[in-house]
């Protein structure tokens, strides 16, 4: 298998062409005019993600249908992914569920971050992609991730149940022209980054593994996959594990380490591994947590001594 974030399996585009043959829209030539292989629906192919959601983007365009919010509401947890059907068998209700979700998103290799947080003193279950706001068709990724999520919620809540409210993360403009798709939901768009409203205990928990044994693996585990968040700061990780902030600095010193330095540390491995593939510099940036690229491009040389456009040259040589 590919390694590169830029490349996505056709395996992840069945259930939008099965939704396509069951609402009889016609795809084939607009794949083909992306240049998609003939059999794409009977074979498996590494296709660049690029191609993927500008394909979809077009396929909204020319439909005139919310297809990222479509097939997201339809889908099953064994079409998302076979992998987390099968962690979701032991689970007995939400919390579990959720607590596997996070568990098991890390491992997926689809850059696909979710945490839970209070927002306004209610619980969300919160996501974000690795593209970048910019690209065509980004937010109909984000309608099928959300709505997704939606399903596999509603499989431990009650299938009727909707969300009291939703955030989205791309401009309310892209949403115009479409029926509000629940109509006991608040939307709101704008936001940080995407969100559901999820019943769950006041004093739910959401991180139930970092122990004592193995406490510098485990935070070290934790910081790895959220370091590539904008606000990710260690009062947001404090907040995630149940801890304050002093704690975790004293906890951190005691074992000789900084969060600083653990996170600096996990986004130069994130950084140098998408430079190494071809990425280019701002989207590195993006994907690494940084909105600015000249403060990226200062945190890099210090971290290796070189520019992101310099470190990419001599990695190609």
């Amino acid at each position: 298998m590919p390694s590169s974030i830029n490349i996505s399996s056709s395996y992840n585009l069945a259930p939008f062409l099965l939704y396509f043959e069951k609402k009889g829209i016609e795809w084939k030539k607009v794949a083909f005019e992306y240049g998609f292989p003939e059999d794409l629906k009977g074979s498996n192919y590494w296709l660049s993600s690029f191609q993927v959601m500008s394909f979809l983007n077009a396929m909204m365009r020319q439909s005139n249908q919310n297809i990222g919010y479509d097939v997201g509401r339809l889908i099953t947890i064994e079409q998302i992914s076979p992998q987390l059907l099968d962690q979701f068998a032991q689970c007995n209700d939400l919390v579990q569920v959720i607590h596997r979700l996070m568990d098991v998103m890390p491992t997926l290799n689809n850059y696909v971050v979710v945490w839970t947080e209070k927002i306004d003193d209610k619980w969300y279950l919160c996501h974000r992609g690795p593209y970048h706001p910019s690209l065509p068709g980004y937010d109909q990724a984000e309608w099928f991730r959300t709505f997704a999520l939606v399903s596999l919620c509603r499989s431990y809540i009650d299938n009727a149940w909707d969300p009291a409210s939703i955030y989205m993360s791309f401009s309310s403009h892209l949403a115009k022209g479409y029926a509000q798709p629940l109509n006991s939901t608040a939307l709101y768009f704008g936001h940080a980054f995407g969100a559901i409203e999820i019943p769950l205990p006041n004093d739910f928990s959401a991180i139930h593994w970092v122990g004592n044994q193995n406490w510098l693996t485990d935070i070290n585990a934790l910081i790895s996959t959220y370091a590539v968040l904008p606000w990710f700061n260690i009062e947001w990780l404090s907040h995630l594990i149940g801890s304050s902030s002093r704690s975790l600095q004293r906890k951190l010193a005691e074992q000789g380490q900084t969060f600083r330095c653990l996170r600096d540390e996990a986004r130069c491995r994130v950084a140098t591994r998408l430079l190494s593939e071809n990425l280019s510099p701002s989207e590195t940036a993006w994907r690494c947590g940084y909105n600015d690229l000249s403060n990226f491009n200062r945190a890099f040389k210090g971290w290796v001594g070189q520019t992101p456009a310099q470190y990419q040259r001599q990695a190609s040589k």
